[in-house]
């Protein structure tokens, strides 16, 4: 008996694509088995999926997808369960409004359509794709969506959405992040968040590359990998973390600056400085931790020696002069001029500070950020600084000549200035403020100390290991008779504790107080040898000293001396 065809069993015989007979037959047994007579097809293979799929978009007046053209980023997230779609075999491609976009490979499959419009509310727009493309892409879906379901249940059952946005840029969080705050991407950003505190990570690095992303931790100086996310997740964790900045969640093609606070669970609150940076590969993001309780850690706690602690003390009594931090990026210094002014900070004093950018909050000190773009930079500050009556005066860094007349003019007048200077020691220090063109009787008259430094890596107490090395390579390296003396060495060795052998930083420092002495020389224009000598013999230790001392008490390794100095 002949079975009437119509719709696209009737386009594939008339495309000589299925002889008649063969259409006929297919009918009949899709209807035997109750499934539509596209499904029959493909479970059967009687025709290659492309074709089919070509055939049912032209019958059905569907676009024809290419999947492997679609990104899988732009698929909703826990909009369609997973269920309906290993049952029905399609794919939710994008939301626009009230419509949801489906592949599916058999747009005759009426059940598929009317269960998901019911689960979701919304109308359903139907996209015709090939059913072996159509499988493939919807294995890696679901994969993707069960690393990210398994990520959330992770991270719940650790507590880990116990965190709170405090401000951005110093407003109250919009309500929009309140509705998202169990969704897996909201605890793995959190999750990051919180273990970059607890390790003491002082800055967070989130890469993309054209095969992995990754997460790294500058802990105690150094990058550590950390995690290795889905690559997939990469847009959906900038834009998270967008949000909390309040930055543009569409603009990826210009570099972007914001900033957030978080509490966390022990009631503290760390401050992110966040950095987004267009790549190759995609957006890299950098988040600077500052935390206020930095400021507070107290003099004991910076690393210094018996006689530099009290050397720092004594300028930080003085009611005017100059107090002069130098050493690279990343070597403490505005951790040791905070913690002068943490000691200065009382209902006596006024203390204004000029910063580019804010890094720490004080609470009780009047803090400026630079705005170059606005005219207000360290010298507009400084001169702003001089109309305040103030008695305290930190400037973030000496970048120019003006900032640096004005902060010694202002040394020399009843204030007491402490600023920082990018070079390696005291006497670049010296040299380089020499070479901006500062007259060489006002810097020997304002400067009362310099302080150089770096920060060395403390072994971990737990699995440093004691090392034996030659004397003939302890006088190489610069250890004195005394200190040779029943000498021991430890090396870094690792363990669950610390990881890679290091635990925590410790400042190392070469102080130099202005003798009269010294200030003679820099008045007559000394150069860099005639310092040295005159530091040398006024017996000031180098930072190459320091680092020997602190490597002889067991606090550091050598090669962390020889890394350093």
């Amino acid at each position: 008996m002949s079975v009437n065809m119509s719709g696209i069993a009737r386009r594939l015989v008339a495309d000589n694509l299925l002889a008649a007979p063969q259409a006929q037959a297919a009918i009949k047994l899709a209807a035997r088995d109750n499934i539509p007579f596209v499904t029959h097809l493909l479970d059967q293979k009687l025709l290659p999926d492309s074709t089919i799929a070509a055939a049912a978009a032209s019958e059905f007046g569907s676009p024809l997808l290419q999947l492997s053209a679609f990104d899988l980023q732009y698929c909703p997230d826990n909009l369609v369960d997973l269920r309906l779609i290993k049952q029905h075999q399609l794919l939710p491609l994008f939301r626009r409004g009230k419509h949801l976009y489906v592949a599916v490979s058999d747009p005759s499959n009426l059940r598929a359509v009317d269960e998901i419009k019911f689960h979701t509310g919304l109308s359903i727009e139907l996209v015709i794709a090939a059913a072996d493309e159509l499988s493939a892409t919807i294995l890696e879906f679901i994969e993707r969506q069960e690393n990210i379901h398994s990520l959330g249940k992770e991270l719940a059952a650790t507590g880990i959405n116990e965190l709170r946005i405090e401000e951005v840029k110093g407003d109250t969080l919009d309500e929009r992040l309140s509705a998202a705050d169990e969704a897996p991407i909201v605890r793995f950003v959190n999750k990051i968040l919180l273990d970059a505190v607890k390790a003491g990570a002082s800055d967070i690095h989130i890469e993309p590359y054209e095969k992995i992303y990754r997460v790294r931790f500058r802990i105690d100086g150094i990058l550590q990998e950390i995690a290795h996310p889905p690559i997939h997740l990469a847009n959906r964790i900038a834009s998270r973390l967008k949000i909390l900045s309040l930055l543009d969640i569409s603009e990826k093609r210009v570099p972007q600056n914001g900033r957030f606070k978080v509490r966390f669970l022990e009631n503290h609150s760390t401050e992110f400085r966040l950095n987004i940076l267009p790549t190759l590969w995609g957006e890299k993001i950098v988040l600077r931790l500052l935390d206020s309780r930095n400021a507070r850690i107290g003099i004991d706690a910076l690393g210094f020696e018996t006689d530099q602690k009290q050397q720092y003390l004594q300028a930080l009594n003085l009611t005017q002069g100059l107090i002069l931090v130098t050493g690279p990026t990343g070597s403490g210094k505005s951790i040791s001029l905070y913690t002068g002014l943490d000691i200065l900070n009382s209902p006596t004093r006024n203390i204004s500070t000029v910063e580019d950018p804010v890094e720490i909050n004080l609470e009780g000190i009047n803090q400026v950020a630079v705005n170059e773009k606005l005219g207000l930079g360290f010298a507009a500050a400084l001169r702003a600084f001089l109309r305040q009556d103030p008695d305290v005066i930190m400037v973030g860094e000496i970048r120019d000549l003006e900032t640096a007349e004005i902060a010694i003019k202002a040394a020399q007048t009843g204030h007491l200035v402490l600023t920082t200077l990018h070079t390696n020691n005291a006497v670049e220090a010296l040299t380089r403020l020499n070479n901006m063109g500062i007259p060489a009787y006002n810097l020997a008259t304002s400067l009362h100390l310099i302080i150089a430094q770096r920060l060395a890596r403390c072994l971990c107490n737990h699995c440093k290991e004691s090392v034996e090395i030659p004397e003939k390579l302890l006088i190489e390296e610069g250890f004195t008779p005394i200190h040779r003396q029943n000498l021991r060495l430890f090396r870094a060795r690792g363990c669950e504790r610390c990881n890679h052998g290091y635990k925590g930083r410790v400042g190392i420092y070469e102080l130099v107080p202005v003798s009269a002495e010294l200030s003679s020389l820099i008045m007559a224009g000394a150069n860099s040898l005639q310092l040295t000598e005159q530091l040398n013999s006024e017996g000031i230790r180098s930072l190459r000293q320091s680092a020997l001392l602190k490597v002889a008490t067991g606090l550091i390794s050598l090669e962390e001396a020889n890394r350093l100095t």
